[in-house]
């Protein structure tokens, strides 16, 4: 892989502290952890984009890039594509042992980097055991048991259930409408092409490389359409290409793409009823906590669909279900106070008809 030119900043292998990447990582396991899967994997997303920002082309990581690779991966190995999280736990994996001497220097060192090292070899075993790469899962399972220390229990978040065996390649398999109703097979089998890579390459460990800056819209597009498409009969691929369009969408909005951030009209619609058809599939899967968070992405993207609403009567429609299923959920969890509010918002939009 081929990485962006660094900031204007020196780097080494000290730690970041709480700030810029090391932050969003920070946040990206803590909502990991409390099954806040959208917020999760976006917020790993800018935490590893701003790590690889670091690096010029072809730059030898650092042992402190080793370790944001591992708990990005921590996060993708619960929520996100399994070819992205066992090629950045690879990754860290190589990183760790080209920095060996580097850990072994101190007991300090060996504190902050063997749990990351640890979590990264449980991670690859897994995911390389799941898809029928034995002998590689084998090699990285016997990394993780020698470099355990005794005194402590380092285990790994399993994948959520519908996720645990889509990539995004097999999601995009499975994209087959009918003429004239969404991605052609032609188109898809081009996108394919171009957006994934072989878990074994390392080649592709983050959504917003799949595609450059400029296309990233288009491919939230079609990887949105393609998760209406096929949500009603494969749950799990429509989710992990809602997903992966999500991550797009929030990662261009977050860098305040013009695109975006000018044609909301256009753009969002779409990303909202995408967060829709995610969240409802979530809750029937009592993924309670993972529905949430997709129906508050939702109820910020409607939010800003406002102003469309008073002269498009499909924005207004739309809005409507996705506050009165954002009402549901939140009455649902119990939380009155927030779905008072949302549906004060719903009022609203049935007050410009």
């Amino acid at each position: 892989m081929r990485w962006r030119r660094r900031r204007d900043r020196a780097h080494s292998g000290a730690p970041l502290g709480a700030s810029g990447p090391e932050q969003h990582l920070d946040e990206a396991v803590e909502q990991c952890r409390t099954g806040q899967g959208a917020s999760a994997l976006v917020s790993a997303e800018n935490g590893i984009i701003g790590y690889l920002d670091l690096f010029d082309d072809d730059e030898p990581f650092t042992i402190e890039m080793a370790r944001a690779l591992s708990r990005h991966a921590e996060v993708l190995h619960r929520f996100g594509d399994p070819d992205l999280a066992v090629a950045a736990a690879d990754l860290a994996i190589r990183t760790f042992m080209n920095r060996r001497d580097e850990i072994n220097r101190s007991l300090a060192a060996k504190r902050i980097y063997v749990p990351a090292f640890v979590k990264a070899g449980l991670i690859a075993a897994d995911i390389h055991e799941r898809f029928d790469r034995h002998s590689i899962a084998a090699s990285a399972k016997k990394f993780a048991v020698q470099a355990a220390p005794a005194s402590a229990v380092i285990e790994v978040e399993p994948p959520v259930p519908p996720l645990a065996e889509m990539t995004l390649a097999r999601a995009l398999d499975r994209v087959h409408p009918p003429s004239g109703s969404g991605p052609q097979p032609a188109v898809v089998g081009q996108l394919k092409s171009s957006v994934t890579a072989p878990a074994v390459d390392c080649s592709l460990i983050s959504t917003s490389r799949r595609c450059t800056a400029g296309d990233a819209l288009v491919v939230a597009e079609l990887f949105a359409t393609g998760a209406a498409s096929v949500m009603e009969n494969d749950q799990a691929a429509g989710l992990r290409l809602g997903f992966e369009a999500h991550v797009l969408y929030a990662h261009q909005s977050e860098r305040q793409s013009p695109e975006l951030r000018y044609n909301m009209g256009e753009h969002g619609p779409l990303w909202a009823r995408t967060l829709l058809l995610c969240s409802q599939v979530c809750e029937r899967h009592d993924l309670r906590d993972l529905a949430l968070d997709l129906a508050s992405w939702m109820g910020g993207v409607v939010n800003s669909l406002g102003p469309f609403a008073l002269v498009d009567t499909e924005t207004r429609s739309l809005m409507r279900t996705c506050l009165t299923w954002h009402v549901e959920l939140l009455n649902k969890s119990g939380d009155t106070e927030a779905a008072t509010n949302a549906a004060r918002a719903l009022q609203g939009i049935e007050g410009i008809d």
